[in-house]
């Protein structure tokens, strides 16, 4: 049976199919040094390479964040707002940042005073949709800048306190209505 235009056409279309299916490959190619340059300067989907997806984080995460503490010592996230007009993953970085150049007790200071500025205003006992969590923020006495290690077994777990940190290191704290402190004190 002979060749035809066709099955040219079709067995190009195969070699094509097959080229962009291969194309990531072409970044392990050369020495490791090479090899890892060319991963992270560009995403080699499907075999993704952003240190999102490839980082092998050994099941555990360090995360700097701010908490808010009662008279109690029961701890309170805070909502973002107190940090800025970003949304949340924004607002995370810019911690996580100033966390990294040693700007926590700004940071701490930050949250402090809008807490302090809201409660001066009432706003934080309303009766709007976000109620229960600006009631909870109304207790907040101190605000602490920490950067907490989470174990993801422990973490994900279900038990009492599935949500506190293996490993917690406070950078910074601040009374509400009061100055922030830098400080580098393990509390666990």
């Amino acid at each position: 049976m002979p060749v035809t235009p066709r099955d040219l056409w079709a067995l190009a279309g195969y070699v094509a199919f097959a080229g962009v299916l291969l194309a990531p490959l072409r970044h392990y190619v050369g020495t490791p040094k090479q090899v890892r340059r060319a991963k992270f300067k560009r995403d080699s989907f499907p075999l993704s390479t952003y240190p999102m997806f490839s980082t092998d984080r050994k099941g555990r995460i360090i995360v700097p964040h701010v908490v808010g503490i009662t008279a109690d010592g029961e701890r309170i996230c805070l909502h973002h707002r107190h940090y800025g007009a970003g949304g949340v993953n924004q607002v995370r970085k810019q911690v996580a940042r100033g966390v990294r150049r040693g700007h926590a007790a700004a940071i701490a200071q930050r949250y402090a005073d809008s807490l302090a500025a809201e409660h001066r205003q009432g706003r934080l006992n309303g009766s709007s949709p976000g109620a229960i969590r600006r009631r909870r923020e109304a207790a907040v006495v101190e605000v602490l800048v920490v950067r907490s290690r989470f174990i993801f077994d422990d973490y994900f777990a279900t038990g009492e306190q599935p949500s506190l940190p293996k490993e917690e290191t406070v950078r910074a704290r601040c009374v509400v209505g009061g100055f922030a402190e830098r400080v580098e004190e393990p509390t666990k």
